[in-house]
């Protein structure tokens, strides 16, 4: 469902490598949707959902939706009983993010969500070795991006010249990544922003998690490009990953303890295999990794606490 991004062609090819075939192609546009199907030798085209329900064969469906049409298109998937894997956040508001997990639960449904920082393999690592006390207790993780907004490459013009809105393409990722590696939630929050008002396009934010941890972030479309890092530094030692937040490689991933730096070696993989390999091994009862409906209302929560402590000037609690 959603024919915007060339990042749906790398899902279509990666349904395929796990042994599922796509079947129809959705979006309001008929011609976009047929002209994608012919594109990727995909059987069917439609702008018409009744008819993608009438066929028996569909099991789950991929939203690859603009953020405003997301929440259409989960709805009309969770009421027909077909399981979802859908783009992150799931929706512009916690309250409506909180509205179609609840109708997800009630229909039996699965609702992952396709963070691609989760999908790292070395950010994955990072959570292992977090897990198995390689670096001690977790007291501090900072997380440092900067460079123009690029947009994801599109199959179509109209939306090159899109500015990004860096709460919802850049600082939502952080919060979930931060909940990922740690299981921790937000507790307190406080942010700044350049300009202070609408649309920001500088902004420094720190959370105070539940388990003691203060998480760090910076965002920026002002700076010019830096190599983007995660930094977790625990009381043992810290991990640094360097270039894993855009999903172009696998970066790389530094231990340092005793005052010694040790690279760790990383197996390469595919952020969309990975991601639907996860999903489809799921489907019985859930993901092993992936976001989930409920953890989008968590990020979701969090940014707006972001945005409403920006608005206040003071620390705000997160509201969960």
């Amino acid at each position: 469902m959603g024919t915007e991004t060339i990042a749906t062609e790398h899902m279509v090819s990666a349904i395929r490598s796990v042994g599922h075939e796509p079947l129809w192609v959705v979006s309001r546009n008929s011609q976009y949707a047929a002209t994608f199907a012919g594109d990727l030798d995909i059987p069917n085209a439609t702008d018409d959902l009744e008819r993608v329900w009438a066929d028996r064969e569909v099991r789950f469906v991929y939203v690859s939706a603009t953020r405003e049409r997301r929440s259409f298109h989960i709805a009309a998937a969770a009421e027909a009983g077909k399981h979802i894997l859908c783009d992150g956040p799931i929706s512009n508001e916690c309250e409506e993010a909180a509205r179609l997990v609840a109708l997800c639960h009630d229909r039996k449904v699965t609702l992952a969500v396709h963070h691609i920082a989760r999908a790292s393999s070395v950010h994955q690592t990072m959570k292992r070795l977090i897990r198995d006390g390689h670096i001690g207790q977790i007291h501090s993780i900072v997380v440092a991006r900067g460079g123009a907004f690029h947009p994801s490459p599109n199959r179509r013009d109209q939306f090159a010249n899109l500015e990004g809105d860096i709460f919802f393409d850049a600082a939502i990722e952080d919060v979930d990544l931060a909940r990922f590696l740690t299981d921790a939630e937000p507790h307190r929050v406080t942010g700044l922003s350049k300009p202070r008002q609408a649309e920001p396009q500088h902004l420094a934010f720190v959370l105070s998690m539940d388990d003691g941890c203060i998480f760090q972030a910076h965002e920026s479309f002002l700076t010019a490009e830096i190599e983007d890092t995660v930094m977790i530094a625990g009381s043992k030692g810290s991990l640094t990953a360097s270039g894993t937040l855009y999903g172009r490689g696998s970066g790389t991933l530094t231990r340092r303890i005793g005052g010694k730096n040790e690279l760790i070696p990383i197996r390469d993989k595919d952020v969309h295999v990975a991601a639907i390999q996860d999903f489809v091994t799921g489907l019985h009862g859930r993901p092993t990794w992936l976001s989930t409906g409920a953890d989008s209302v968590a990020n979701l929560a969090a940014i707006q606490s972001v945005m409403a402590s920006i608005r206040a000037g003071r620390v705000i609690d997160v509201k969960q």
